[in-house]
């Protein structure tokens, strides 16, 4: 069993302290800097020695994120399967996606605040085991109301895992090592998008739609018992509570930081929800073009750690949100009198805006690790909060656009939230080297 560390604790004081200090970006010396966070064994534990994550459990972590994503989403892969299993109509059945939204956006922050007591392993695996548990219910009910309180479920195991994975890498490898290390581990999010959903669709469509839950908690228990034997016991990290929640949300800075996350996803969904019927008005390919938008997410996610390495996260957020702003105007240019661009550079472009602003989570990450070192966990549940708030308000949004001015203008709207996020990032950044941690 993996104990909680409480970082105030004597034996643990030193490890907390270089934890401190790298995640700030200063080193008290280089041995402690240099390695990671996690302890493991007793004897290492006795001369104080951290030992960095294997990559083996990197990728681990990085298969939870894909079951996380595979189970949040799959249910709008199969809907009509599913509603008619059920016997409900589609409107009711989008209810699934909009429970798990909401139940992730308010519980993710406030379960990451009231665990900050308990092992870093013991709550991956809980995260796990919510998610694999939900998953069997969806696929054994024949009842709508069972399983939306599955699907609750389910986003509770998935609004914690994946920050809690996101601090465990923080954790446990040195600066150098972390860019790569969170877009491998989050390349399982953007995977689940090109490779999961249509790995249920052909499940759901060959076996049944129970199948496909099936194989989510199949997937979940494989990646649980992976992680129980390939992640140290100990993860030295800050204890977080309700309270650090509450000073999490009268932080103006980290506020303003997160929101930059919910406007960048309330842009890319805006335009990617309706992305179907806007294809087919312009007599392209929607496979092709939904699954380049995938492609580009997963190439995202594997190259956006070096591109944060080497440009900054600064820069490389930046180059995220900015891609959008370029990228989604083109979309309108039937209004302009221009012809729209043609199935092919319809996939052209849906690849170039997932492969650069599908790595935005990255960048975004990294600075608020290091600019909330103390309560870094809750910060990220906050930001995972915005994320969904933002797929939220840009679905209803987009529908909006469609409903009253029509197709052609998603593109316009979706830029000017972009254009929204480039300066709240910029007046994010303004208000940080006001305070001393400007990077």
């Amino acid at each position: 069993m993996d104990d909680p560390v409480n970082p105030q604790e004597a034996h643990a004081g030193a490890q907390a302290g270089a934890l401190r200090a790298s995640l700030s970006g200063t080193a008290p010396n280089s041995r402690a800097s240099g390695r990671g966070g996690i302890m493991a064994g007793s004897d290492r534990q006795g001369r104080g020695e951290p030992v960095p994550a294997s990559a083996l459990a990197l990728v681990l972590l990085a298969t939870g994120n894909f079951v996380v994503g595979t189970s949040g989403f799959i249910v709008v892969s199969i809907l009509p399967e599913i509603t008619a299993g059920l016997g409900v109509s589609l409107a009711q059945g989008a209810l699934l996606f909009t429970i798990y939204a909401g139940a992730y956006a308010i519980g993710s922050p406030l379960l990451i605040s009231a665990t900050g007591g308990i092992g870093r392993r013991r709550l991956l695996l809980a995260a796990l085991a919510m998610v694999v548990a939900s998953a069997l219910v969806c696929a054994l009910t024949r009842s709508f109301e069972v399983m939306l309180a599955a699907r609750a479920v389910a986003a509770f195991g998935g609004g914690l895992y994946t920050p809690v994975a996101a601090s465990v890498v923080f954790a446990t490898l040195p600066e150098p090592r972390r860019g790569r290390a969170l877009g491998l581990v989050f390349a399982g999010l953007q995977l689940s998008q090109a490779a999961g959903l249509p790995l249920g669709v052909v499940i759901a469509h060959q076996l049944d739609w129970p199948a496909a839950f099936l194989t989510v908690a199949g997937l979940g228990v494989l990646s649980a018992a992976g992680l129980w034997w390939t992640l140290p016991r100990r993860v030295v990290v800050p204890v977080t509570s309700l309270r650090t929640l509450l000073d999490a949300g009268r932080d103006l800075r980290a506020l303003a930081a997160v929101s930059i996350m919910a406007l960048h996803a309330c842009a890319l969904i805006l335009c990617y929800g309706l992305i179907a019927p806007l294809v087919m008005r312009h007599g392209g390919n929607v496979g092709l073009t939904v699954g380049a938008f995938g492609v580009g997410g997963v190439v995202a996610g594997l190259m956006m750690g070096r591109v944060t390495q080497r440009l900054g996260a600064v820069r490389a957020r930046r180059i995220a949100i900015g891609s959008q702003l370029v990228i989604l105007p083109v979309l309108s240019l039937p209004l302009i009198g221009i012809a729209p661009l043609p199935g092919a550079l319809l996939i052209v472009q849906a690849l170039l805006w997932h492969l650069l602003a599908g790595g935005m989570m990255i960048p975004q990450q990294i600075l608020l690790m290091q600019r909330n070192p103390e309560r870094g966990a809750v910060v990220l549940g906050l930001n995972a909060t915005m994320n969904y708030l933002g797929f939220a308000l840009g679905s209803a949004l987009g529908g909006l656009v469609v409903a009253g001015l029509g197709h052609d203008w998603l593109g316009v709207a979706g830029g000017a939230v972009a254009g929204l996020a480039l300066l709240l990032s910029v007046h994010s950044e303004r208000l940080y080297r006001r305070a001393g941690q400007g990077l």
